[in-house]
C-alpha cells in the first residue's frame, strides 16, 4: 500500500504535466487529431490505473485508522471509491466513446449528415464530462476532509498527516466552487496544486503507511513472541 501511494505520486505527474503538451489544442477540428497522439492516449490509461492505485493506498490508512473514528474513515474511504469510479468512468467514456467512436467516425464519415450528428454528439458530451468531473472532485474533497479531521487528534505523524490532508482539503476549495458554477473564477491562481502540491503529499502519505506499517508489523511480531513464551 505504501507503494502504490509513492507510485500516486508519479502518475499525479503524468496526468498533471502531460496535457501542457497540448494545451494548443482548443479548436474542435484540432481535437479531431487527438486519437492519433500516443501520449494523450497513453495519459487515460495512466489516469485509469492512478485511480486504481489511489483506492489501494487510501484503503491501508483505512485499515489502520478505522478503529480509531470509524465514521469519518469509512467515509471517506467510501468517498474515495466514489471519486475512483466516476473518474474511472468518465475516463472510458473518453478513451472508448469519445475517441475511438465518435472522433474517429466524424474523421471517417463518408457524408455530412453524419459528421453533423457526430459533431453534436462529441459537443454534447461536455456535459456528460462536467457532470462526472464534479462528482470526481467532491467525493475527492469529502475523503481528504474525513481522512483529515479524524487524524488531527492524533499525536506524532499521525497529526501531522492529518494537517496536510487538511489543508490539501482546503486547497481543492477554490476548484470545487468553480467547478460548481461552471466558471474559471479561482482555479487559475490554484494550477501549481496538481502538480507541484499533490505529489509531494502522496509521497507524505507513502512515507507514513510505510513507518505505520512496519510499526505495526514489529508489534504484531512482539506479541507473537511474547504469546509463544506463555
Amino acid at each position: 500500500m505504501a507503494v502504490c501511494a509513492l507510485t500516486t505520486a508519479a502518475t499525479t505527474l503524468v496526468v498533471h504535466i502531460l496535457p501542457w503538451l497540448w494545451a494548443d489544442v482548443d479548436t474542435f477540428e484540432d481535437r479531431l487529431s487527438l486519437p492519433h497522439n500516443a501520449l494523450y492516449m497513453g495519459r487515460l490509461w495512466v489516469v485509469l490505473l492512478h485511480c486504481f492505485l489511489v483506492v489501494v493506498s487510501m484503503s491501508g490508512i483505512a485499515a489502520l485508522k478505522f478503529r480509531d473514528s470509524p465514521a469519518l474513515i469509512g467515509l471517506g474511504f467510501l468517498s474515495f471509491v466514489v471519486f475512483a469510479f466516476s473518474e474511472i468512468l468518465r475516463t472510458s467514456l473518453v478513451l472508448f466513446a469519445l475517441n475511438r467512436k465518435w472522433r474517429l467516425g466524424y474523421i471517417n464519415a463518408k457524408d455530412d449528415s453524419t459528421r453533423a450528428s457526430l459533431r453534436a454528439t462529441i459537443e454534447a458530451f461536455g456535459g456528460i464530462n462536467d457532470a462526472l468531473f464534479f462528482i470526481f472532485y467532491a467525493a475527492f474533497f469529502v475523503g481528504i476532509l474525513c481522512y483529515g479531521l479524524a487524524l488531527i487528534g492524533s499525536a506524532g505523524f499521525d497529526g501531522k498527516l492529518g494537517w496536510l490532508l487538511l489543508l490539501w482539503s482546503a486547497l481543492n476549495v477554490p476548484g470545487l466552487i468553480d467547478t460548481f458554477t461552471g466558471r474559471d473564477l479561482f482555479s487559475p491562481f490554484f494550477e501549481w496544486v496538481g502538480p507541484f502540491f499533490q505529489p509531494a503529499a502522496r509521497v507524505v502519505i507513502g512515507i507514513w503507511l510505510w513507518t505505520r506499517g512496519n510499526a505495526t508489523a514489529a508489534a504484531l511480531t512482539t506479541n507473537e513472541y511474547e504469546n509463544s513464551r506463555t
